[in-house]
């Protein structure tokens, strides 16, 4: 009895300790799959500056300034209190323009916002976005890095975002995208030198672009000094042209042709304003060819090149092919039509016929058929 009860105990303990390892190895199981690797963290805004500034705006315009609930604030930049609203008030409060997001009570302007939106000149409006946009650490780091925003290709690039700057690789194509675009916002191309002026220095003394910025520079080795300003129109005023229609004609078709016609390429710094400067009349004035692009006859661009053409200096006539001729300009000098399209193919074409056009205008500078000299003789043979 003792022996048999001692042996049914025996295989009772072994079938209570097996048991036991059993659940206590379930028990561990269970604690590694609830455990997960910790979320990569996104430290920049994934709005660019230049799209999430209209929250301070539309606080600005619609509310007075004055503090607003973000269902307000969603339905007045028309897009609601979903994921995406949250998105733009979240790059709005890390670019220093407002306080809350989607989830907050209110969303206010900060001080910082509120001297951006109610600038009192188009100076301090982009010194102000400037140092919106430099906040970002890893923007601001990214740009000194690379003297600029001409990022090398993504294999690269991802090896010094992930080393240097610690940021993970699932927002690596994301990161190049945003910084890109504000950089193309804000005007801060491979034109602007920062060998020579560290970002903390445009910080402490407060420079910012200037009235007109390079856009485009002549390869090395191209001995040039020639400057050719570029007017045209900077907002897509109507719905047959796509947002961004304008940036995209700039720097897949102008830029690259006129740099290879043999022009440093400027443009004026107009920040989605459509005011005319006087430091862009002396733009206009003082560059050795004026490229000229009279789609949908923007009134700014046509008063610009009256401006222009009135002190009979080359100009490199452009447009859309779908945009209708416009008095007897189209008569009486060439008007280069490029496809509206903007297929691969179709600028292939266009870059080099834009090349010719602008080598044309130029080498013909000196000729006596210019609009304003056929109207003078025009005007000397009636009298």
């Amino acid at each position: 009895m003792t022996d048999e009860t001692t042996n049914v105990n025996g295989v009772g303990n072994s079938i209570v300790k097996k048991t036991a390892k059993k659940k206590s190895s379930k028990r561990g199981l269970k604690k590694v799959t609830k455990t997960k690797s910790a979320k990569p963290i996104r430290n920049y805004p994934s709005i660019t500056l230049d799209k999430c500034l209209i929250i301070p705006q539309k606080i600005k315009e619609i509310n007075g300034g004055n503090a607003w609930s973000p269902k307000e604030v969603g339905r007045a930049i028309k897009i609601g209190e979903t994921n995406k609203f949250y998105y733009y008030s979240a790059a709005s409060r890390d670019f220093g323009l407002t306080t809350g997001t989607r989830f907050s009570k209110e969303i206010a302007l900060t001080d910082f916002g509120r001297q951006l939106v109610y600038a009192p000149n188009l100076e301090t409006e982009n010194k102000k976005k400037l140092e919106a946009f430099l906040k970002i650490e890893i923007f601001k780091n990214v740009l000194d890095y690379y003297k600029g925003n001409n990022l090398p290709e993504m294999k690269y690039l991802g090896n010094t975002l992930e080393d240097k700057f610690k940021l993970h690789p699932d927002f690596h194509e994301e990161f190049s995208k945003v910084f890109s675009e504000n950089c193309k916002d804000l005007n801060i191309t491979k034109g602007i030198q920062f060998d020579n002026i560290t970002l903390q220095t445009v910080q402490k003394n407060g420079l910012v672009p200037s009235s007109s910025i390079i856009v485009g520079e002549t390869k090395k080795g191209m001995k040039t000094k020639l400057k050719a300003f570029v007017i045209m129109p900077f907002t897509e005023k109507e719905n047959k042209r796509p947002e961004g229609f304008f940036k995209e004609v700039l720097n897949s078709l102008l830029i690259p042709a006129g740099i290879d016609a043999g022009f440093n390429v400027e443009t004026a710094n107009k920040q989605g304003s459509d005011v005319i400067h006087s430091t862009i009349v002396n733009d206009l004035l003082e560059a050795d060819l004026v490229i000229a692009d009279l789609t949908d006859h923007n009134p700014n661009v046509l008063f610009e090149l009256g401006m222009r053409m009135n002190a009979d200096l080359p100009v490199a006539l452009i447009k859309t092919k779908d945009t209708g001729i416009i008095f007897d300009v189209d008569n009486m000098l060439r008007v280069y039509e490029y496809n509206q399209n903007l297929w691969k193919s179709t600028i292939e074409t266009d870059v080099k016929s834009l090349i010719e056009h602008f080598k044309a205008a130029w080498d013909n500078r000196d000729s006596e058929q210019t609009y304003m000299k056929i109207l003078r003789r025009v005007v000397s043979q009636a009298k």
